[in-house]
C-alpha cells in the first residue's frame, strides 16, 4: 500500500497546514479578508486575554518552558537544541528577507484595533506561532503525546491571539506552525535520534541556568508595557527555582 497510515499521524501538521498555506498565499485578497474575520471576532474577548495567550509563543518563553521539559527528557537536549536554533534562525532570516508589513500599515486607519505594540520587524511569518508549534512538537514526538495534543490546542489559541492584537496575517501564522513543527519535527527524527549522552545533557542543562539567570535580569530591568510582562517574569522565575533545586540535589 502507497500510503501508510502512520504517515497520518506523524506528518498530520503538514497535511493540515501545507493546503491552508498555499490558498493564502495563491489569493492576497482571501488572506486579507480572512484577517479582518478573525481580528472582528477577536473582540469578543478583552485583550488582556489574547495578550497573556501570546506569552505561550514568546522565544524567551518558549525556550524557559523547553528547557523545563528537557528535565523529563534529557536524551531529548540535542534534538531540542537542533531544532530550536533551526526555527530562531528561519524566523530571523525569513522576517529580514520577505519584510512583510503588518497589517496596521497596509489596512486603512481604523480597520485594526491594535491591541499591543507593533513589532518594528517584518510580518512574515509569525515567530510566535513558529515558537508555540516547535513546543508542542517536542512534547509531541517526545513521547508526551497527550500532553502535546493539549499543547496543540494552545498553538491554534496563540495564532488566533496574534490576529486578534493586530499584527499579523492569516498566512503568516500558518506558515509559522507549519516552520515550528517541522524544525522540532526533524530535529527530533534526525538529530541524535537515539538521544543524547546523559552527562553531556545534564552540563548543557547545567549551563543554561546562568543564561535564565541574565534573562530574569534582563526582565526585571526592563519591564514590560502589558500585564503579560507579569506572566513572562512568573515563568522564568519559576523554572529557574526549580532548576537550581535540581541542581543541588543532583551535586
Amino acid at each position: 500500500m502507497w500510503f501508510k497510515w502512520s504517515c497520518l499521524r506523524r506528518l498530520w501538521p503538514a497535511l493540515l497546514l501545507s493546503p491552508l498555506a498555499i490558498l493564502l498565499a495563491l489569493s492576497p485578497a482571501s488572506n486579507r479578508e480572512l484577517f479582518l474575520i478573525l481580528h472582528e471576532a477577536g473582540r469578543i474577548a478583552p485583550g488582556a486575554f489574547w495578550r497573556m495567550l501570546s506569552v505561550l509563543g514568546d522565544w524567551p518563553t518558549v525556550l524557559v518552558l523547553l528547557l523545563a521539559l528537557s528535565w523529563r527528557r534529557p536524551d531529548k537536549l540535542p534534538a531540542l537544541l537542533v531544532g530550536c536554533g533551526t526555527g530562531v534562525f528561519l524566523a530571523i532570516a525569513l522576517k529580514a528577507g520577505f519584510a512583510e508589513p503588518r497589517p496596521p500599515l497596509v489596512l486603512p486607519p481604523g480597520s485594526v484595533r491594535l491591541l499591543d505594540d507593533l513589532p518594528g520587524n517584518g510580518s512574515f511569518p509569525s515567530g510566535h506561532a513558529m515558537a508555540s508549534a516547535t513546543l508542542a512538537s517536542f512534547l509531541y514526538y517526545s513521547g508526551m503525546l497527550r500532553r502535546g495534543a493539549l499543547l496543540t490546542v494552545a498553538v491554534v489559541l496563540v495564532m488566533l491571539s496574534r490576529l486578534a492584537i493586530g499584527v499579523h496575517w492569516p498566512l503568516d501564522v500558518v506558515v509559522g506552525a507549519l516552520l515550528g513543527w517541522a524544525a522540532m519535527w526533524g530535529a527530533c527524527r534526525w538529530a541524535w535520534p537515539h538521544g543524547g549522552a546523559a552527562g553531556l545533557s545534564a552540563r548543557l542543562q547545567s549551563l543554561m541556568l546562568p543564561a535564565l539567570v541574565l534573562q530574569l535580569l534582563w526582565l526585571l530591568y526592563k519591564p514590560g508595557s502589558h500585564e503579560e510582562y507579569g506572566l513572562r517574569l512568573v515563568v522564568c522565575a519559576l523554572v529557574l527555582v526549580a532548576g537550581c533545586r535540581r541542581w543541588r540535589r543532583a551535586r
